[in-house]
């Protein structure tokens, strides 16, 4: 058997046992379960490469349990403040100080004031800092929420993925080495384009969980006072009110919308249709009439 016939079996062969892995970190490559018929130089050549390569290593129990944690917080706040405006300049000054940046940004003009909802990211570490001071700029904190995710398996998993794409890397660039022929070669190159394709998608994972982890999300709904505190005059609410005058006038042109429609819709077809056989009876009767009176005045 020729090694491009080899070559081209084998290296499907390799990858293969790397996607089948996936994310439950199963046997490295040097180690695929392929059965071929006694003798063959597949056999042979699979056998001479699992006695070169050393075995990937893996994370046990104990490894994982002393991997430093990875794990994504996120806060989000619903606060009252004295003005819009200079608590934004607060926060701003406060995301530079701690090294952060903001995310968006979105501001709301009413007639009682500014409103504003910020989103922004910091140093996880200085997460109870920034929340602690972001408290005191507020004369009532409506609504507060502090989560976290521990994304640290998801990370070992692509870990111990990550090696066994690179030891199967490796492999292919050896078979790509020892191709003795432009067929062979390119069989083993399409396979190694794919395996550096899924190294890369990895890679940007790992990074983003890393990132994530590294920097904590705070979520701010900011309200001015004048625009929380409701209307009350000698215990009367007149936002109450005029919300149920809002509310009688939606459900009135509601009323009126529908009635068009229905008229629209229905009854003027219906009438159209009653009617025009009605007016061709009354013309008909109407020039039977004539006739006979014109008859009888002959």
């Amino acid at each position: 058997m020729s090694k491009k016939v080899v070559y081209s079996v084998i290296a499907p062969i390799l990858v293969l046992a790397v996607v089948g892995c996936g994310r439950a970190a199963a046997p490295a490559p040097e180690s695929i379960g392929y059965e071929a018929p006694a003798g063959s130089v597949v056999s042979e050549v699979v056998g001479d490469e699992e006695e070169r390569a050393p075995a990937a290593p893996s994370f046990g129990a104990a490894d994982y349990a002393s991997i430093e944690r990875l794990i994504v917080r996120n806060a989000s706040l619903s606060l009252v403040v004295p003005g819009t405006e200079p608590a934004l300049d607060e926060i701003n000054d406060l995301v530079d100080e701690l090294g952060g940046y903001i995310v968006e940004s979105n501001m709301y003009q009413y007639q009682e004031g500014l409103q504003a909802h910020v989103t922004l990211r910091i140093p996880a570490e200085s997460l109870d800092i920034a929340l602690e001071r972001i408290r005191d700029l507020a004369t009532e904190v409506r609504s507060e929420r502090i989560s976290g995710q521990d994304v640290t398996e998801d990370y070992v998993d692509l870990q111990s993925r990550l090696r066994h794409l690179e030891a199967t890397e490796a492999r292919l660039l050896e078979f790509l080495e020892e191709a003795d022929d432009t067929e062979a070669a390119l069989a083993v190159y399409e396979q190694l384009r794919e395996v550096e394709a899924e190294i890369e998608q990895v890679k940007g994972r790992m990074q983003y969980l890393e990132q994530s982890a590294a920097m904590a999300t705070i979520t701010l709904d900011i309200t001015p006072d004048e625009l929380a505190q409701p209307i009350q005059i000698g215990g009367w609410h007149p936002e109450g009110t005029l919300r149920n005058t809002f509310q009688s006038l939606i459900r009135v042109l509601q009323f009126l919308v529908d009635t068009a429609i229905v008229i629209v819709v229905l009854v003027i077809p219906v009438l159209v249709v009653i009617a025009v056989p009605l007016i061709g009876l009354f013309y008909l009767v109407r020039a039977i009439v004539r006739q006979r009176r014109a008859r009888k005045m002959k």
